[in-house]
């Protein structure tokens, strides 16, 4: 679907929808004012019941796109990406398994050439935002190297070092690992790493505790690594959101008849307490 311009009376013809289904996408040009009162913002209603569950905008695309499925909004991403998903819906329909694995793989190899085209524009941004603010010079010469091995398309691997590891037998032996320990965030695209010719590096950034302390607190978000995960769409896309790459917003729909026994519900627990 290609964009429209916001009208004064918008028909995103997706009025006439099941909202108990999935809907298609509507893409609409964004402004930076555009929720601004009288600037043209309509949230679309599938079925005239319910919003999509995604709203994004996309910066570099000039869009606000509403879907219900997070491959819809990737396919106003991703040059070429919708094709890739429509087939991989027919080879589903069909129940062609070899034909499904190959459909997958060809939607994957797109999220995760585009990730790592977004990895290396990231990484380039924050390398310049480095020197501007002066975390540079925080860096020894192997992470300066690093950092710009990656902006230049290099698949990051962070500091390498050897650690304790047992092969096949149970036998003590060592691998190599990858850490990244400076407050300079290092970008990731996950997909680069599925072969395992290269490691995925792990944080090593440290945390100062009350009693003065410094350990690495293991969490799923690092600061100092953005990590793109192109695993599957969904993944991807809250990938992108963490990354600055788009704003997502979701919205989760409650059919009118769930929604009535829950207030009912809720009225019924007042009058009780």
């Amino acid at each position: 679907m290609s964009a429209i311009t916001n009208p004064e009376t918008p028909d995103f013809g997706v009025e006439q929808c099941d909202p108990g289904q999935p809907a298609p996408a509507v893409v609409v040009i964004n402004t930076a004012d555009m929720k601004s009162p009288g600037h043209g913002y309509h949230l679309p209603l599938v079925g005239r019941k319910r919003p999509h569950t995604f709203e994004a905008v996309l910066p570099e695309k000039g869009l606000r796109v509403f879907a219900d499925r997070p491959e819809d909004v990737l396919g106003h991403l991703i040059d070429g990406y919708a094709d890739l998903e429509g087939q991989l819906a027919e080879a589903i329909a069909s129940g062609d398994e070899e034909t499904v694995a190959q459909r997958e793989l060809a939607a994957f190899d797109a999220r995760s050439q585009h990730a790592s085209t977004i990895r290396q524009g990231l990484q380039k941004q924050i390398n310049a935002q480095a020197h501007e603010d002066d975390s540079w010079s925080t860096l020894d010469q192997e992470e300066q190297q690093l950092l710009l091995a990656a902006a230049a398309g290099e698949v990051p691997t962070g500091v390498l070092y050897e650690a304790p590891a047992e092969d096949d037998l149970g036998n003590p032996t060592t691998e190599e690992l990858g850490e990244w320990s400076s407050t300079v965030p290092l970008v990731l695209n996950r997909g680069e790493y599925i072969d395992g010719d290269v490691r995925e590096p792990e944080s090593g950034l440290e945390t100062e505790m009350p009693d003065g302390r410094k350990v690495v607190v293991v969490v799923e978000h690092p600061a100092n690594l953005v990590r793109l995960d192109p695993t599957d769409p969904f993944s991807y896309l809250k990938s992108l959101q963490r990354a600055g790459v788009l704003t997502l917003e979701e919205r989760e729909y409650v059919a009118e008849d769930d929604l009535y026994e829950t207030v009912m519900a809720a009225a019924a627990g007042e009058q009780e307490a």
